[in-house]
């Protein structure tokens, strides 16, 4: 067996584990649990360690600063709105510009989730803010346990946390950074005119598509609406079929995130197809246990639509043709 399909294999039976884990325990969300498996996935182990450190640092500093202020923001619209925008902002820019721009993103990312709950769902945010703390650390745990006893190298358990070098230029960072603040406004003013579903997802992501090179952003948009027709779909036949029965649901949830991570860890062009397809697949069969309607996975899929689009229009209509300068002058 290659490294990729053993790996692949590897991260199927820790989304698994991850699940039953967060399913066992009660927490609201058990599919964090599985994205956070499936996100730090890399036949790299030293790469696939250094994400799950920088995951679990930014999501506790995004959640612990995020449910102090949105406290204090609770009722305050305008403030609310504003804090996502800077935390869009300082997110995008510490992803492409800090040596541990993974930890900068969750961190970010996270405090503007929290914040938003803090403006749909106050009375749940405690719920919200410490669940998905649970949830992550599982989901870490459960992907790093899974690739040394399975992935490749099994048996080895050493790895580096390993700093990266600045991805651009400050002018760009700045300049993607702007597009996330813009992006994260028109987002949450859309959904409070329309009512759209899913403002969590929508935000998510519109987020994760930016790249340093608005040319790979407009082309991880595309891939990521594709994966998510692609992943989602899938779901659904499973539903359609018999998601009541567990051992379906079980063998089917397996057998999809090894074929979608067989995808994303393969390194070519597509593999941020198979990403997404694995994510959308998840968010669409995993909920509270197997899934009995089909309501909550459509939102979220269409969630995801939304947010991906509005994004990409954004991209599209905030930098030029040309690809983003690289940099070679180390972290900032």
């Amino acid at each position: 067996m290659d490294d990729v399909t053993r790996h692949a294999f590897a991260t199927a039976t820790g989304v698994l584990a991850a699940v039953y884990i967060s399913l066992a325990m009660g927490w609201q969300d058990p599919y964090w649990a599985a994205l956070s498996v499936m996100i730090i996935a890399n036949v790299d182990r030293d790469a696939l360690f250094t994400k799950g450190v920088l995951r679990i640092t930014g999501t506790f500093i995004g959640v612990i600063g995020g449910y102090y202020v949105g406290q204090w923001a609770e009722g305050l619209n305008a403030l609310q709105a504003a804090l996502v925008m800077i935390a869009a902002a300082v997110g995008t820019y510490g992803r492409q510009r800090s040596a541990y721009g993974y930890a900068w993103f969750y961190g970010g990312l996270t405090f503007a989730l929290v914040m938003l709950y803090t403006m749909t769902q106050p009375e749940q945010l405690y719920d919200f803010a410490w669940y998905r703390c649970y949830e992550i650390v599982t989901g870490v745990v459960c992907g790093t346990l899974a690739s040394w006893a399975l992935g490749p190298r099994a048996g080895e358990l050493h790895a580096r946390l390993v700093a990266q070098a600045a991805a651009t230029s400050q002018v760009n960072a700045e300049r993607q950074s702007m597009v996330a603040a813009v992006g994260a406004l028109i987002i949450i003013v859309t959904w409070s005119l329309f009512d759209l579903p899913q403002l969590p997802q929508v935000l998510i992501s519109s987020l994760i598509i930016i790249d340093n090179d608005p040319v790979a952003s407009r082309h991880r948009g595309a891939q990521r609406i594709f994966g998510c027709i692609i992943g989602g779909t899938a779901g659904l036949v499973v539903i359609g079929l018999d998601a009541t029965d567990m051992w379906w649901w079980v063998t089917m949830l397996f057998l999809g995130v090894f074929t979608f991570a067989r995808i994303h860890l393969g390194g070519t062009t597509q593999a941020y197809i198979g990403t997404q397809s694995a994510i959308a697949y998840l968010v669409t069969l995993v909920g509270t246990g197997p899934p009995t309607t089909l309501e909550p996975p459509i939102d979220r899929l269409v969630g995801i639509v939304i947010g991906v689009s509005i994004m990409t229009t954004l991209v599209w209509a905030f930098n030029s043709v040309k690809p983003a300068e690289k940099v070679a002058d180390g972290p900032a």
